[in-house]
């Protein structure tokens, strides 16, 4: 597993996931939370022509980026787990994507973690199936004992 130079533990990149299971599949699409189609990811105005997919203008597009792209605070394994939970605690079901000022939600991890089922410590693994988005207060009750996976 790979540290950084403090020794913590660092989340597996997806290259080495997938050259360690080569037969599961990681890249789960990232959630759209448009409630209509043809509109900006981002502000959510009507886009302009066809050859608009997402955003309304360059300035939405660096924005969203920003969220989901550069500032999306977390590795990207872990990323992937949240979406394949759509942003949601598996535990309690508290939707955790960030709403915007144009107040469009964002697939942007606000107050989730992921939560592995089973410690590393423990022999636990990065695999997938022992990674869980939890809510900030389901995780620190995972980790008082509160509870297993």
């Amino acid at each position: 597993m790979p540290y950084n130079r403090f020794g913590q533990r660092q989340w597996l990149p997806l290259w080495q996931y997938v050259k360690l299971y080569p037969d599961d599949n990681i890249f789960y699409p990232m959630p759209d939370y448009r409630t209509e189609p043809n509109t900006c990811k981002w502000c959510g105005k009507p886009l302009k022509n066809k050859r608009q997919q997402s955003y309304d203008c360059e300035d939405c597009k660096k924005s969203f980026q920003g969220f989901t792209v550069w500032g999306r605070g977390v590795s990207a394994l872990p990323y992937k787990i949240l979406c394949r939970d759509n942003f949601t605690c598996t535990k309690c079901g508290q939707f955790g994507a960030y709403k915007n000022e144009h107040g469009l939600f964002i697939p942007c991890a606000i107050g989730l973690d992921v939560h592995h089922g089973i410690p590393v410590s423990q022999g636990g693994t990065d695999h997938q199936s022992n990674l869980f988005t939890r809510c900030e207060s389901c995780h620190k009750e995972e980790h008082r004992g509160g509870g297993q996976t």
